[in-house]
């Protein structure tokens, strides 16, 4: 039986620039950052260290992966990150430079607001009431 989600992979042009965005800018802790070989790095990132689920960040080298890159869900949203408290989250983010579609507002449940990365990945973040 399949028990839990554990990764999530992200494709993107410069794995470093990425890296640079999600712990800098969203605040993500690094996970894993190993070099295998010259064309192989794993970086994984998670919005906490011990987090069950991780994302890694991979260099598109196809082009097929280049295309995906920012349109992974279709410009529907990709991952929805829950938050204890959305108000400082989304402040703190906004003034480090994260492109939000709006402010925080009510939603089924609780407070939502939806944001994109740097390449244009679509993220909601959410705050259950």
């Amino acid at each position: 039986m399949i028990t839990k989600a554990i990764q999530i992979t992200i494709l993107v042009n410069d794995v470093d620039e990425a890296k640079n965005y999600y712990v800098d800018k969203l605040g993500f802790s690094v996970v894993n950052d190993m070099v295998f070989s010259s064309d192989w790095r794993y970086l994984t990132v998670a919005p906490q260290k011990d987090n069950a689920t991780v994302f890694e960040l991979l260099k598109a080298e196809t082009p097929e992966q280049k295309k995906q890159v920012g349109h992974q869900a279709g410009g529907q949203v990709l991952v929805m990150f829950e938050s204890d408290n959305i108000i400082d989250d989304y402040n703190r983010m906004k003034a480090k430079g994260v492109v939000f579609n709006g402010e925080p507002s009510e939603v089924p449940e609780g407070k939502g607001v939806g944001f994109k990365d740097l390449y244009g990945n679509q993220f909601d973040l959410y705050q259950p009431d």
